[in-house]
């Protein structure tokens, strides 16, 4: 939380500083002139000495302002300007336009001051040009303003707009503004590098190179645009590259944001609609590089109208996104969508005119939606680089803690290897004197039937408990595996259960019936089943009072199902559920019983499931393959 307050006021301070900043920056400025207010002599192209010598009826040629309609491709390529201004006799005085293009040439007074491109009255001697002008010129009586401008490149003309004033107001107005323009693209840069480092520092992230690329071609677009910085730093650049280059960083720098959005909130709803965006401005970027320039910028404004509603279009599907998985949006993502809406905002506010007039505050909305980004994905990536650091911890954990459980296993494995050895001998001469006891009770006249049957069982549990100590070196699992298939009739199976468990149930008043064929058999570890049906017939005699326990089997689809079911409490659905769990017990038990017969139905390539009895109880079914591969599992 600390650190989401620490960048709203971040942000916020960020906000305040630039816009008082840009608020501040406005010096007084020069006189605004537009070109509109000058006397035009259409197709002809005069000097100064020309002008002074028109006639009458040439003069009457001159107009203010333009007459040509938008869509008029015969409106004249080639054109003259004249202005008188009343200015201080023998003041200095400047002249500034950030917009100049096409081809022009500039007279102050008769004096050649500037020429962009080579103005030609045809298409052949025609090279285009285009630039920020600023000149300074001693006022006279009447101080003459010429300009002579062709355009063969263009569907239209754009009227330039001048500003005049004292050398010292020019000069201010000059370096305030490129310190604005240089600044701005500092900033973009800046960013563009640090997203571009932080994308080197984590390549897996693109949207760290998606958002360093929308920087970069952002700082390209804005150095070709009015009052044309780029020009400056490369004063020779071709006017159809720098052009050309304008057009295709804009577009550029939308499918580069278009990227970013769908790395930062995946694809839209709409399948085809992140394919269709990029492939479409991808198209257009293909044709602003090849087509004429004359046609393209023919149909400038119904482009620029049809893609800005495809990038509303876009964003309003990433809307409906952000609607439908809100809840799992992080911070950062919410970081980027109030960047966004900052952005669409300062839009707004220029469109309805709110604010100071000299404040460009779709670029502050832009910088501060930039800002916001930057510090969203520098977020991301410490929180990254947080849980990496956390990751390297945790696995030198897990190394100390399997250097730690393989010294366990290594003690364990030594306790049971003595284990085994001490019990082996004591369970031998169990069993032997058991054997003994039953050949001197069957010598006895009359021999006692029911001491002879209970010392069997004795010998019998013996040897079993002696087979599982020979095999306890690899736990409850090798217990559930370990033996050899064979073929073993269910019937003797139920029948040795049921003797082994009798004794037990009788303590709750609780008898074992059996049903099963006489002929089937199914193929199984003997001891790993028997142990299964030991614990399931126990585990029901302790939830059952004066009840009855059934042993049943059938053979079934080619499976043997073999049932143990009670009449007694039951188990509720949630029990039921977690029942086969290790350690998960309701009376108090280690929870391991059902899990190891879970175990056992597994190496037998069966199942096990516990079903409510009917009309109450619980029954447990176990389902084996009637055919087992030989070999121990």
């Amino acid at each position: 939380m600390k650190t989401h307050l620490r960048m709203l006021a971040y942000i916020s301070l960020v906000f305040f500083c630039f816009f008082m900043f840009a608020w501040r920056m406005q010096p007084e400025t020069g006189i605004p002139l537009s070109e509109l207010e000058f006397v035009t002599y259409d197709n002809v192209l005069y000097s100064p000495e020309e002008l002074h010598q028109l006639t009458e009826k040439q003069k009457a040629d001159g107009h203010v302002g333009w007459d040509y309609d938008y869509y008029d491709t015969e409106f004249s390529r080639v054109r003259t300007n004249q202005m008188i201004l009343k200015l201080v006799p023998g003041e200095t005085y400047g002249l500034y336009t950030e917009q100049l293009t096409y081809a022009a040439k500039l007279w102050i007074d008769g004096k050649l001051m500037a020429q962009l491109g080579e103005v030609s009255d045809s298409p052949e001697g025609f090279i285009p040009r285009t630039g920020s002008v600023v000149v300074y010129f001693t006022a006279g009586e009447e101080t003459e303003i010429v300009m002579q401008r062709c355009n063969f490149n263009h569907a239209k003309w754009n009227a330039v707009r001048f500003y005049y004033g004292p050398q010292d107001v020019i000069t201010r107005q000059v370096q305030t503004k490129n310190f604005r323009e240089i600044a701005y693209l500092g900033f973009l840069s800046a960013l563009g590098i640090i997203n571009l480092g932080m994308f080197a520092g984590m390549t897996e992230r693109r949207r760290f190179l998606w958002f360093s690329a929308a920087c970069f071609c952002t700082m390209i677009h804005q150095s070709l645009q009015d009052p044309k910085v780029i020009m400056q730093v490369f004063p020779s650049l071709n006017w159809n590259i720098s052009y050309r280059l304008e057009g295709t960083s804009l577009f550029l720098m939308v499918i580069f944001l278009f990227l970013f959005m769908r790395d930062c909130f995946g694809n839209t709803p709409c399948r085809w609609a992140d394919p269709f965006f990029i492939g479409l401005f991808s198209f257009h970027t293909f044709l602003s590089l090849f087509i004429p320039t004359i046609l393209y910028t023919r149909y400038t404004v119904q482009m620029e109208v049809f893609f800005a509603g495809c990038c509303a279009l876009y964003c309003m599907l990433i809307l409906v996104r952000i609607i439908l998985n809100r809840k799992k949006l992080m911070a950062a993502q919410y970081y980027y969508i109030a960047g966004v809406l900052v952005f669409l905002l300062t839009t707004l506010f220029t469109i309805l005119r709110i604010g100071p007039a000299h404040v460009n505050q779709i670029r502050i909305g832009m910088i501060l939606f930039e800002l916001i980004t930057t510090l969203s994905l520098a977020l991301e990536f410490t929180d990254v680089r947080r849980a990496y650091q956390i990751s390297r911890q945790q696995e030198a954990q897990l190394r100390q803690m399997n250097a730690s459980m393989e010294q366990t296993q290594e003690l364990q494995e030594n306790f049971m290897a003595i284990m085994n050895h001490e019990m082996r001998t004591p369970l031998t001469v169990i069993a032997g004197y058991a054997a003994l006891s039953v050949e001197n009770l069957r010598n006895q006249d009359p021999p006692d039937e029911e001491m002879i049957r209970n010392l069997q069982l004795i010998k019998q549990e013996a040897l079993r408990l002696g087979r599982i100590v020979e095999q306890s070196d690899e736990g409850a699992r090798t217990m559930a595996g370990n033996g050899q298939i064979e073929e073993v009739p269910v019937q003797e199976l139920f029948e040795a259960a049921r003797n082994f468990c009798q004794p037990i149930c009788e303590k709750r008043n609780n008898k074992i019936q059996m049903e099963c064929p006489a002929s089937l058999t199914v193929p199984c570890v003997r001891d790993s089943v028997l142990q299964l049906l030991y614990n399931l017939i126990i585990n029901a005699s302790r939830h059952t009072n004066h009840g009855l326990i059934r042993l049943a089997g059938i053979k079934k689809d080619g499976k043997i199902i073999l049932k143990v079911a009670d009449n007694g409490e039951g188990m509720d659905e949630d029990t039921r559920q977690h029942a086969f769990e290790r350690g998960y017990s309701k009376d108090g038990g280690h929870g391991l019983g059902l899990a190891l017969c879970q175990e056992i139905a597994k190496h037998h390539n069966g199942n096990i499931r516990i079903e409510e009895n009917d009309p109450y109880g619980t029954v447990v079914i176990l389902t084996l393959p009637a055919e087992q591969a030989d070999g121990k599992q």
